[in-house]
């Protein structure tokens, strides 16, 4: 797994770009952007976005970014304190800074369909990078929002855009589009995903999955039975895959 450096606009400091080829020929690269202030570890055994990975990397490629953070420990750049000082605009421009490296160091072949699945706030950030939805062939959201608290301190969510400029974008995609949710999230409300789901009308395919029995991260809430996050996120990208 090839690992690539460059700089962000965030105090000079690094993005990281974890570049997983697929083990035989692959038929598309997937973009996998994780939640608030979450950090790729290639060696996590639990972790969604490791788990797309193992149980799908024979036939596509995958791509990680660690967006530009302070701290130098795991944990310090998995906290908002490693964000303090960042907007969500940069945050954006890190994550369009990393496709556009891949596509013109020929990493990513320029042929290759494009992917993306978005996690939590990994989905709202793309939300705010119109250019790299745009390319994308097929997106997943995974029970993301749009709105902000208008009392939350949090680094990036107090610049998140205001919900027209965010969903602007979105009302345009043409490719295929499909959102996922527990039906028992109470990280991020339903009237906020609603809003996401219902902007992306003019997409080709639209298609909403709700898990029941599911929390915000697709887990079962304590006592009640649902599909393994592995194999459900595995199967509802194939899915939008072969839809393209």
């Amino acid at each position: 797994m090839p690992l690539y450096t460059i700089s962000s606009a965030f105090q000079s400091l690094p993005i990281e770009i974890f570049w997983y080829p697929a083990k035989q020929k692959a038929v598309a690269t997937v973009f996998l952007l994780k939640g608030l202030y979450g950090l790729h570890n290639s060696t996590s055994v639990d972790s969604w976005d490791t788990e797309l990975i193992e149980v799908l990397n024979d036939g596509y490629n995958f791509v990680c970014i660690n967006t530009a953070r302070q701290g130098t420990t795991a944990d310090e750049r998995s906290s908002k304190d490693a964000f303090v000082g960042k907007t969500f605009q940069e945050e954006c421009a890190d994550i369009q800074r990393a496709f556009i490296y891949l596509f013109d160091t020929g990493i990513m072949p320029s042929s290759s369909k494009i992917y993306v699945v978005g996690n939590s706030f990994g989905g709202t950030t793309l939300l705010g990078i119109p250019k790299m939805m745009n390319k994308a062939s097929g997106i997943v959201i995974v029970g993301s929002g749009c709105g902000k608290s208008p009392t939350t301190t949090k680094p990036l969510l107090t610049t998140l855009y205001d919900e027209e400029r965010l969903l602007a974008p979105l009302r345009s995609y043409s490719g295929v589009f499909a959102f996922v949710r527990g039906s028992l999230d109470s990280v991020v409300p339903k009237d906020s995903q609603d809003k996401i789901i219902d902007s992306a009308r003019s997409s080709r395919i639209h298609i909403t999955y709700t898990i029941i029995g599911a929390q915000h991260d697709l887990t079962p809430m304590r006592d009640r039975m649902t599909p393994h996050r592995r194999a459900l996120l595995a199967s509802v990208l194939h899915h939008v895959i072969s839809l393209a």
